[in-house]
C-alpha cells in the first residue's frame, strides 16, 4: 500500500471516529494532510486536463465566466 493511500485511510479513520462520538474537530497529524492534499491537487489537475481535452471550447469559456 502506498503512503499517500495509508493516509488518506488513517484520516478517514480519524473522521470516522469523530462522527461517531460527534466531535466537532478532531487532530490529524500534518503528514497526513499533506499526503490527502498531494492527492487531491493531483486529481484535480487530471480532472482539469481531462476536460479540457473532452468539453467543447465554448463550454470552458462559460465555465470561466
Amino acid at each position: 500500500m502506498k503512503t499517500h493511500d495509508m493516509a488518506v485511510e488513517r484520516v478517514q479513520q480519524l473522521v470516522e471516529r469523530a462522527e461517531r462520538l460527534r466531535m466537532q474537530s478532531a487532530a490529524v497529524p500534518l503528514k497526513d494532510l499533506k499526503a490527502v492534499l498531494q492527492v487531491l491537487e493531483t486529481a484535480n489537475a487530471q480532472r482539469n486536463t481531462s476536460s479540457a481535452h473532452t468539453e467543447p471550447l465554448g463550454n470552458l469559456l462559460q465555465s470561466q465566466v
